[in-house]
């Protein structure tokens, strides 16, 4: 049976998957790291939510897109414009939009971050490299296993004129090389609340005391901007809440009458539920079960985040450009053409990697790794390889194995079997805080190629080679 050449499926199965998602009359979608993190990424995310805006498979029960976030409070982080946005999904290019901040925070609205985006993980790392960033704040995150091309990042992290202020609850690769750590409490140890992926808000009370002198992330940075006495336009302190409930309540105002908004909400209205849906707001005061019931979605030129990209490209489009078509409601497809990968494998790295979780680890570790059940069941960094390509490079279940990349190289144990012939997959938590003697982080080999849009790594591919080393 002939098989696409890209995606090696074979054109009956194509044509059954066509006919199901054609035909049925609910349908859920569900895109996670696998996607985002491929080649064209923002564009296959894309291609999702197409799928049912053609079919009219959203707004209505039994069909939704998740377009889902890679960690718990991901979502809050992009509400709150810790993503390279504005607060609230607003829009940087929208004079009303740095105005309704301007006013809520009563500062000048010159003072509101506008104009290009800030500089993506990669980049800041570059200029880091460069040498025009002179200090990094590094906060819940492990970027010495986590980010691609780790040589790079390591040599980076230990520049002499490099400044580096890592806070985080445990000792991490990337605490091993700050010159300032910060001991910050886990999710036990505060009050806040979080946003699941169906936009159910949750609040979590603090269940215990951080040990030591470890105290929550809001505290750290309350305390940093204490000491940098930030001025509203009036003189007053720029910050005016010093509790999880306080931070809340502005966090309300903030997101009055954006996508995310919160303003119905409360402690005491979240206390003792499961969780409530926002939009929570004076029309919708029990949450919002289903968004775009009506047809009606978010693209108003006046409204939108953003005014949206070339999603092969990546170029940014101009608010006067979208304006003279402004959807005004309706819903965007975007289709794009394929592009192959920028790595390939050929006869120097014959092989693909791809890189992955194993259910039993979290991201790079820094918690499950100390969990003796969890650990336990998965030690070791491993080498998935097919039984076709074992035998072709004489490996046996467990043996020693050597992957290399351009960038770099892994040294783990064989897993054999239960994977395509020609692909090699490598599980991404494993790094080097407890001891290991060899390189046995998958992003030792992985690209710093990046998605033109999300400006997210393409981890889920590279070229790579593989020997015994027991030969």
């Amino acid at each position: 049976m002939a098989k696409s050449l890209v995606c090696a499926v074979g054109k009956a199965r194509l044509q059954e998957a066509a006919k199901i998602l054609g035909e049925t009359k609910t349908l859920v979608s569900t895109a996670l790291q696998g996607v985002y993190q491929s080649n064209q990424a923002t564009a296959a995310a894309v291609q999702l939510n197409n799928l049912h805006l053609i079919r009219g498979l959203i707004g209505r029960e039994g069909c939704t897109v998740f377009q889902m976030n890679g960690q718990p409070t991901s979502q809050n982080t992009r509400e709150c414009g810790a993503e390279v946005n504005l607060p609230g999904f607003r829009n940087r290019e929208n004079p009303q939009h740095i105005a309704e901040l301007a006013r809520i925070w009563n500062v000048a609205p010159a003072i509101v971050p506008k104009q290009s985006p800030p500089p993506h993980a990669l980049e800041i790392f570059e200029k880091a490299e460069q040498g025009s960033i002179q200090m990094l704040w590094i906060s819940c995150t492990n970027p010495a296993v986590s980010l691609p091309n780790l040589e790079r990042i390591r040599r980076t992290l230990e520049k002499e004129d490099l400044f580096v202020v890592v806070q985080d609850a445990f000792m991490t690769e990337t605490t091993q090389r700050a010159d300032v750590v910060l001991p910050a409490a886990i999710w036990g140890e505060k009050t806040g609340t979080f946003t699941n992926t169906d936009r159910t808000v949750h609040i979590s009370y603090k269940a215990v005391e951080p040990p030591g002198a470890a105290r929550s992330d809001l505290d750290i940075f309350l305390d940093y901007g204490r000491r940098m006495d930030f001025r509203d336009k009036d003189g007053a302190p720029l910050i005016k809440w010093r509790t999880p409930e306080e931070a809340f309540e502005a966090w309300k105002e903030c997101s009055r009458g954006r996508p995310c908004d919160y303003s119905g909400l409360s402690y005491a209205k979240l206390t003792g539920k499961s969780g409530i849906q926002i939009p929570c707001n004076a029309q919708n005061p029990e949450g919002t079960a289903r968004l775009y019931t009506q047809g009606v979605f978010n693209t108003s030129a006046d409204y939108c985040q953003n005014y949206g990209h070339n999603i092969q490209t990546g170029r940014m489009i101009s608010a006067v450009e979208y304006r003279s078509n402004d959807p005004k409601g309706k819903a965007l497809l975007k289709a794009a053409n394929y592009e192959p990968p920028s790595e390939v494998p050929d006869a120097q790295y014959p092989l693909w990697l791809t890189t992955g979780r194993v259910v039993y680890h979290w991201h790079t570790r820094t918690k499950t790794g100390r969990s003796p059940e969890l650990n336990s069941a998965a030690p070791n960094a491993f080498v998935q390889i097919s039984q076709e390509d074992a035998k072709r490079y004489g490996i046996s279940q467990g043996d020693l194995v050597e992957v290399a990349s351009r960038r770099g190289k892994l040294i783990a144990p064989a897993s054999i079997g239960e994977i395509e012939p020609g692909l090699v997959f490598i599980p991404f938590h494993y790094g080097y805080w407890d001891g290991s003697d060899r390189p046995r982080a998958a992003n030792e080999l992985t690209l710093t190629s990046i998605d033109p849009i999300s400006k997210q790594p393409h981890f889920k591919y590279a070229a790579v080679r593989i020997r015994n080393l027991k030969v």
